[in-house]
C-alpha cells in the first residue's frame, strides 16, 4: 500500500533521517503505482525504493548511521539492474531453452517437446512459468534486490528438434548476459502428469520454470541435489539441457577468453566485457563481505597500534627529556664544586669549557684501564670525571701565597718610620689614594722639600 509522509510511515524506514525518509516514500509509491499488475508490487516497489535511496546519495557512515553525501551511492550489480527496471524491462524472442535428446538420464523425444508446448500455452496465464538465477536457496539473489524472477515466459513453440520461448520484463543486466552467450546451460523444470487445479485438466507434461546456469554446473552427485539447489517445484523433473555450441568466425574465437581465478570461479571476457556465473555471484559477494570486514578490522587494529605508538613515542621523549636535563644537572653541579674557591680544579674562566667536554662524554660506553694492577672499567664520563678529581686543587696554594704576602706585611711594618707608618694608615683608611696624595695628605714633606 502506498505512504504518506509525516502521519504514515513504515516501520524499517523510522530510523532515517526525515529528508531520506521523504525520498523513500516518493521513490516507493511510484514504483508501487507503476507495478499495479503485479503480484508482488509491495516487495518490488520496497526494493526500488532502497536503490533509489543510494543512487540519491544517501549511505551508512562508519557508526551505521544515514548520511546524505555529494556523490550517488555505489549500487552492486542486482541493486543497479532493479533500478533500471523502476523504468524499463526488456522482452527476449526465441530463446532456446530445451531439446530432443538425453540428458543426465532423461529421455526427451519429439513427442514429449509437442506435449511440454502445447500444454504449456494451454495454461500459461495461470501457469505463469518464471525465470530463475543461481543455485542459492529460495532464489535469495532475486530475493534480495526485490525481483520475484528474471523474467515471465509468455510464450513456446518448437523448431525443429528446440523449444523456443519468448521472456517478458526481463532486466537489463540479465537481458544483456543471455544476449552475450553468457549461459550455455539452462535447467528446465518439467511437470509430468499435472493436475491443473481450476480445471482439474491433466497435462502430460508442462514446463514450470527455467533457470539460468553459467559455465559450470554445481558440485552435487544427482538431480535431487540440483533441485534442492534450485528451489525447485517438488513434483518437477528438473533436467538440464546443454545448449550446442554454434561454430565462430575467428574474429569472435579472439575476442572470447576465459579466466580462472584463485578461488576457482571462471571468469568470461566477451567483446570487452567481462562475465561471471549468476550461480557464483553468491560467492563473490560473500568474498568481498569477508575481505571488507578484514580491512575494517584491520584498519580498527592498526588505528589502535598507531595510537599506541603514538603514546609510547610521547612517553619516551618525556623520559629522555627528564634523563637529559637530570645529567646536564649533574655535570652542571660537579664542575661547580670542582671551580669553586674552596676545590679548584680548574680556574672558574675554564669553566664553560670544562662543562661542554664532560657533556660531550658517554654514559654507555665504558673504558677498560689498570690502576695498581688492579684492572677497573668506568664510562666516558665517569673517566673524565675521575681524572677532573685527581687534578691538585688550585684553592690550597693560593690560600698559602695569600698566608705567606699578609705575614712579610706585617714584618715590612715594623721596618717603617713613624711617617711611613702614618702614610700606610692613611692608605689603609682610603683605598682610592694613591701613595704620594698620602703623603700630601699626612703633611709629611717630600725629600726635595727636606732639602731646601
Amino acid at each position: 500500500m502506498p505512504y504518506r509522509y509525516p502521519d504514515n510511515i513504515p516501520e524499517g524506514i523510522k530510523g532515517l533521517p526525515a529528508e531520506a525518509q521523504k525520498t523513500w516514500i516518493d521513490i516507493y509509491n511510484n514504483a508501487y503505482e507503476q507495478y499495479k499488475d503485479r503480484a508482488d508490487r509491495e516487495g518490488l516497489a520496497n526494493a526500488t525504493a532502497w536503490a533509489g535511496l543510494k543512487k540519491a546519495g544517501w549511505k551508512k557512515d562508519k557508526e551505521g548511521n544515514w548520511v546524505k553525501t555529494e556523490e550517488q551511492g555505489n549500487l552492486n550489480t542486482m541493486e543497479l539492474a532493479i533500478w533500471e527496471n523502476y523504468s524499463q524491462t526488456y522482452e527476449l524472442k526465441d530463446v532456446e531453452v530445451f531439446g530432443i535428446g538425453e540428458w543426465k538420464g532423461n529421455k526427451i523425444t519429439g513427442e514429449d517437446l509437442d506435449d511440454i508446448v502445447n500444454g504449456t500455452n494451454e495454461i500459461i496465464d495461470k501457469l505463469k512459468p518464471k525465470v530463475k538465477l543461481g543455485h542459492d536457496d529460495k532464489q535469495a539473489l532475486l530475493q534480495r534486490t526485490g525481483y520475484p524472477a528474471g523474467g515471465w515466459i509468455t510464450k513456446l513453440k518448437r523448431a525443429g528438434d528446440k523449444i523456443l520461448v519468448d521472456i517478458k520484463e526481463v532486466p537489463k543486466v540479465l537481458y544483456q548476459l543471455i544476449k552475450n552467450g553468457a549461459y550455455k546451460r539452462i535447467s528446465s523444470e518439467i511437470l509430468d502428469n499435472y493436475n491443473e487445479p481450476s480445471t482439474k485438466k491433466v497435462y502430460k507434461k508442462v514446463l514450470s520454470a527455467i533457470a539460468f546456469l553459467g559455465a559450470d554446473l554445481p558440485a552435487v552427485t544427482n538431480l535431487k541435489d540440483i533441485a534442492a539447489l534450485y528451489d525447485s517445484d517438488k513434483n518437477a523433473n528438473l533436467i538440464i539441457y546443454e545448449k550446442e555450441e554454434k561454430k565462430q568466425t575467428d574474429k569472435v574465437n579472439k575476442t572470447r577468453k576465459e579466466y580462472i581465478m584463485p578461488n576457482g570461479i571462471k571468469i568470461t571476457e566477451l567483446e570487452g566485457k567481462k562475465y561471471v556465473a549468476v550461480e557464483d555471484f553468491e560467492k563473490l559477494e560473500k568474498e568481498k563481505e569477508a575481505a571488507d570486514k578484514e580491512k575494517e578490522t584491520a584498519k580498527g587494529f592498526k588505528e589502535k597500534f598507531e595510537a599506541e605508538e603514538k603514546k609510547s613515542k610521547e612517553s619516551e621523549e618525556k623520559l629522555n627529556k627528564i634523563s637529559k636535563e637530570k645529567r646536564e644537572a649533574e655535570i652542571k653541579t660537579f664542575v661547580d664544586d670542582h671551580c669553586s674557591e674552596k676545590d679548584m680544579r680548574f680556574l672558574p674562566k675554564q669553566k664553560e669549557v670544562l662543562m661542554a667536554l664532560v657533556e660531550s662524554t658517554s654514559d654507555e660506553k665504558k673504558i677498560k684501564f689498570t690502576v695498581d694492577n688492579k684492572e677497573t672499567e668506568l664510562s666516558q664520563r665517569n673517566l673524565l670525571e675521575k681524572f677532573i678529581e685527581l687534578q691538585p686543587n688550585f684553592s690550597d696554594s693560593i690560600f698559602a701565597e695569600l698566608s705567606k704576602g699578609e705575614e712579610e706585611k706585617e714584618e715590612g711594618k715594623d721596618k717603617l718610620t713613624p711617617e711611613e707608618k702614618k702614610v700606610q694608615e692613611y692608605m689603609d683608611k682610603h683605598k682610592d689614594v694613591s701613595y704620594r696624595d698620602a703623603v700630601l695628605k699626612c703633611g709629611i714633606k717630600t725629600t726635595e722639600e727636606k732639602k731646601k
